[in-house]
């Protein structure tokens, strides 16, 4: 089978085309870029908001596994030209790499493929994602080329950003969890979601499902943090633990964002005349002055990262809304239906998978001290 893997030279896309070239497959990799891309293997340059350039990429291809990721827009912007160019090329079936986090970084209890999404996320990119699944759904509806969602939360593994933003926070003195790190981790070891890949590729009898996919075992955060920690020698127990107020977003984050990011305002906008967008813009400036009492300095806003009430007096700058969420969730997102209709088994236990990792971290460290 040749496979065409979208996002190749990033850090999952970089590993699902290691993994399927050990399985047998024909990997065709494709990106922007050949930056870290395997140079022995077939390559296309092309982005994957360009229909043009897909429906050249994907030639002679027999699916596609969409890895990429980008800025929100471009994360949504890119699954119409894709699944346009697979049909154009007789695909028989996109696997999309989606993410737990449409369910947002703290699931309810009981969460799972069947629950309801929303748009209504404090963080753009979990919105992102629900918007692309979405759009994939309604191309699929009216489309010849099969669909496969798949949902991984925390992707970690040689290169992953969850190991190394750790390691690099210790040995910078600013590493700082959340209530002692013990909330759920709903981790998946690269290799084990490449499996998924695998599975969700040449599976027969799920096109248009959603599996929701992560290790075998409970993870809890620090069971992730503490060997990166011990590698390097420090003591976990002495990290810095915090306990700030959850997130509050704000009315505008949580309802006008998502109607200001959905396709139909920007369908909206760019149908305005640029004259016309002028006279708007002086409009809502006008209103706002007169909204501000006199002589009041205006205020910088908080954005997501940063709301002015989860300020603490230690490694404030270090907390984000996202590490408060994802450190305090209390929920494992249940891989029943992935084990049942692919009949996935992750194939790496986490403590491997762990090991693998900090290999990694080690060399990373030797490799910047030589240099």
């Amino acid at each position: 089978m040749k496979v065409a893997v979208l996002g190749a030279s990033g850090f999952v896309g970089g590993h699902i085309v290691r993994y399927l070239r050990q399985q047998g497959h024909d990997v065709r990799g494709i990106a922007r870029h050949r930056r870290g891309i395997d140079p022995s293997i077939d390559w296309k340059c092309a982005d994957a908001c360009d229909v043009y350039a897909m429906r050249d990429a994907l030639a002679g291809c027999d699916s596609v596994v969409h890895a990429a990721l980008g800025t929100n827009q471009e994360i949504v912007d890119s699954v119409a030209p894709v699944y346009a160019a697979a049909e154009a090329n007789n695909l028989s079936r996109v696997v999309y790499i989606s993410s737990g986090s449409v369910h947002g970084q703290c699931p309810a209890p009981g969460t799972s493929e069947a629950s309801v999404l929303t748009i209504r996320h404090g963080c753009s990119y979990n919105t992102a994602k629900v918007r692309a699944e979405r759009r994939l759904k309604q191309l699929r509806r009216r489309g010849t080329v099969e669909t496969v969602v798949l949902r991984p939360t925390i992707v970690v593994g040689p290169g992953s950003r969850w190991v190394y933003d750790f390691a690099d926070a210790l040995h910078a003195g600013t590493a700082v969890v959340v209530d002692g790190a013990r909330g759920i981790c709903n981790s998946i070891y690269v290799d084990n979601l490449s499996h998924a890949v695998d599975l969700a590729m040449t599976r027969p009898g799920v096109d248009g499902e959603v599996f929701l996919v992560s290790d075998a075992e409970t993870v809890r955060w620090r069971d992730l943090f503490r060997p990166i920690a011990d590698a390097f020698g420090f003591d976990f127990d002495r990290v810095p633990s915090v306990s700030p107020p959850d997130p509050v977003y704000s009315f505008k984050q949580l309802n006008i964002d998502p109607i200001r990011s959905s396709r139909l305002t920007r369908n909206v906008i760019r149908s305005v005349s640029p004259d016309a967008k002028a006279s708007l813009r002086s409009l809502v400036s006008a209103l706002r002055a007169t909204r501000r009492p006199a002589g009041a300095a205006q205020q910088p806003t908080s954005g997501p990262s940063a709301p002015a009430a989860m300020v603490t007096p230690v490694h404030a700058t270090s907390i984000t809304p996202e590490m408060i969420a994802l450190q305090r969730c209390r929920w494992r997102l249940p891989i029943d239906k992935a084990v049942r209709l692919l009949g996935y088994t992750p194939p790496i236990p986490f403590a491997e998978g762990c090991h693998r990792s900090i290999e990694w971290l080690l060399y990373r460290s030797a490799h910047a001290s030589a240099s």
